[in-house]
Parts: structure tokens; sequence; C-alpha cells
């Protein structure tokens, strides 16, 4: 039994690498790239929600900071070359408001720091504005046609 898995496990593997060198190079750092930087958004917006609902009890802290967690994981894979490309002031605002809040609000939360946490806060809402506002021409150009 260990064999046959160990062999779908290896042609899942040789699989994937041959299927990574069918597109270019750049294909597929682009493509990394928007999905660490959709993905770090959704991650962190899911786990704000949770947050926020009523009634909230350890599982879903623990599940809400797991998502926090996920979502700066990916945040950090992100690089501010990918990010200018698409909005000069992006790869400056994702890094001082969406990370910084993030890990300021995680942190505070872990501390029990409400100064800490409203400071994430804070750095959240001014990523939020400028996200709002930018969002549309931004997926755009990460989903032209």
């Amino acid at each position: 039994m260990k064999t046959s898995l160990r062999g779908v496990v290896y042609l899942s593997l040789l699989a994937i690498l041959l299927a990574g060198c069918s597109g270019s190079d750049d294909d597929r750092i682009t493509d990394g790239q928007k999905y660490y930087f959709l993905e770090s958004l959704k991650q962190v917006d899911a786990g704000g929600r949770q947050l926020q609902s009523s009634g909230l009890d350890q599982q879903s802290l623990t599940a809400a900071l797991a998502m926090l967690d996920q979502g700066l994981k990916l945040a950090f894979q992100v690089e501010r070359k990918f990010l200018d490309q698409l909005d000069l002031r992006l790869g400056k605002n994702y890094q001082r408001y969406f990370i910084k809040g993030v890990e300021s609000y995680r942190i505070g939360i872990e501390a029990g720091d409400e100064v800490q946490q409203r400071e994430g806060l804070r750095l959240l809402s001014q990523w939020a504005g400028f996200w709002q506002s930018e969002q549309a021409a931004i997926r755009q150009q990460l989903n032209p046609g």
C-alpha cells in the first residue's frame, strides 16, 4: 500500500512540475503574485469579519486569528515590484497600511493591548480607504479582458 501511495505522490509531483514547464517563468511569477496578493486580502477580511461577530467563543477566536496569520503569511510573499506595476501607490500602501495594520492588530489581540489593536485598526482603515477607491482599477489590471 505504501508503494502505490508513493507512486501516486511521485506522479502527482511530476505532473505539477511538467505543467509548470509549459508556461513562461514570468506568467508563473505573475500568477503566483496575484494569488498571494488577492488571497492575503481575502484571508484577512474573513478573519476580521469573524472577529467582529457577536458571541465569539475560543474556537472561533482561534480560527479567526489563524486566518489573520495566513493572510499575513501570504502578504509577505507579495513583491513590491509586482504591486508597483499595478499602481505606483499600491506597494507602499500595502506595506505601510495593510501589512503593518494586520501585524499591529494581531499582536495587540495576542497581548491584550487595546492601544496596539486600535493602531492596527487605524492603519487598516487607511488601507480600506485606499483600496476602496482603487480596487476596481487594480482588479481590472489583474484580470484584463
